[in-house]
């Protein structure tokens, strides 16, 4: 049967800075946000993984790269399907400028993520529905196997709300540190969620 194991990407520059950011900007992992994703393709050094997708974006490449290390016959293969959700006018600004001057326009948003960001924004169940057409191409190539997946916190949420049929609207009670994840596998003709989260994140030292 067909499992992915869906990550969270590592600390990024742009996690730093408090900044919301999909398509105006391509920041890196922090030094934590490398330390992060080793440890967490450390936790899955035993797996056999079958194949390694990520995001476009090069914070979720480099987080699904850290892989590598420990499953050398694959290549990251990117799949837009597991982009950050879109932001409309707010891609690329700090949240408290957000809040500042957009405050209840924000908090509606947080609170129901089906208005998408003003000036073009996603809906979450957008994100939703690429997340399931990716899923049903990879069950179709790869009927056995672990699949990894590096991708973003709000495709994370979309990802668990459309496998329990849950309102859009409860994307506010979830939450998805660096490097975490969940885990699906096919069963009884359904995606199951095995594991939420996955992958802990390492205690700072």
């Amino acid at each position: 049967m067909t499992s992915v194991l869906f990550i969270r990407h590592g600390e990024s520059e742009a996690n730093l800075e408090n900044i919301l950011v999909s398509h105006h900007d391509d920041p890196g992992l922090t030094s934590e946000g490398r330390r992060q994703a080793t440890f967490a393709a450390s936790r899955w050094r035993s797996a056999s993984i079958t194949a390694l997708y990520s995001s476009p974006l090069r914070r979720a490449r480099d987080t699904a790269a850290a892989f590598l290390e420990h499953h050398r016959q694959l290549s990251v293969m990117l799949d837009t399907r597991l982009h950050e959700i879109g932001l409309g006018h707010w891609d690329g600004r700090r949240i408290p400028d957000i809040e500042r001057e957009e405050g209840d326009r924000y908090r509606r948003w947080k609170d129901d993520p089906e208005l998408g960001a003003p000036g073009g924004g996603e809906p979450l169940s957008s994100v939703g529905r690429r997340l399931t057409e990716f899923l049903s191409d990879i069950r179709e190539q790869y009927p056995d196997g672990l699949i990894v997946a590096a991708t973003h916190a709000d495709c994370l949420k979309a990802l668990v709300l459309q496998t329990l049929h849950a309102p859009w609207s409860s994307a506010k009670w979830l939450h998805f540190t660096n490097v975490a994840g969940v885990y699906l596998q096919w069963r009884d003709d359904n995606w199951n969620i095995l594991g939420y989260p996955i992958t802990a994140i390492p205690d700072a030292q």
